[in-house]
């Protein structure tokens, strides 16, 4: 059966090929900011339901479909993708100061029996002082506008500083453990 993953992600593509996975890729063109939620975990798990709909609607193939979604919070507040650089720079500032709880939903759907799986999985990331100019380089390549938060704990410029609880996997969008457990859900 084919795979695909709903996503633009490269991180999320980097995670499901290191699983060993073929697949094609679909990237949902939904507005995020208009589904919004109080609660992380009731807004991850909304986005990524609606980038699952929209993918769906692309399907002409039985296929397996993953799709997923992550916020950084911090303090109890949620951060989402950086909006401008300004933003980026508040981010990426707090990462030595303040642990980050990376908040994400994974969604797996069998088109053939329609049957459709999510889970949830929270990491919490803490950084060692990271060096300014790091921050600066990443910031100014506009990397940071592709990530929750800003943040790509698993990019050289920061893995070296970052220390957290759980999956690497799951710091980049995708943890591999809770897809692999729901992708036999849906078999």
């Amino acid at each position: 059966m084919n795979m695909i993953l709903g996503s633009g992600s490269a991180s999320r593509k980097i995670v499901l090929e290191s699983m060993g996975f073929s697949f094609t890729v679909i990237s949902p063109d939904i507005d995020e900011k208009a589904i919004r939620r109080d609660d992380p975990r009731e807004l991850v798990e909304a986005i990524a339901q609606a980038k699952m709909d929209t993918v769906l609607k692309l399907v002409v193939e039985p296929a397996i479909v993953i799709t997923s979604d992550q916020v950084m919070v911090v303090n109890g507040k949620v951060r989402e993708k950086p909006r401008s650089k300004e933003e980026a720079y508040e981010f990426l500032s707090t990462f030595s100061t303040q642990p980050q709880t990376a908040t994400s939903c994974t969604v797996v759907c069998n088109t053939t029996t329609g049957k459709r799986v999510f889970a949830l999985d929270e990491v919490m990331v803490s950084f060692d002082p990271i060096p300014r100019e790091n921050i600066r380089e990443f910031v100014e390549s506009e990397q940071a506008f592709k990530y929750a938060g800003g943040l790509a704990a698993e990019h050289p410029l920061f893995f070296p500083y970052a220390h957290f609880d759980g999956e690497m996997e799951s710091l980049m969008g995708l943890p591999k453990e809770k897809t692999r457990k729901i992708m036999k859900e849906v078999e």
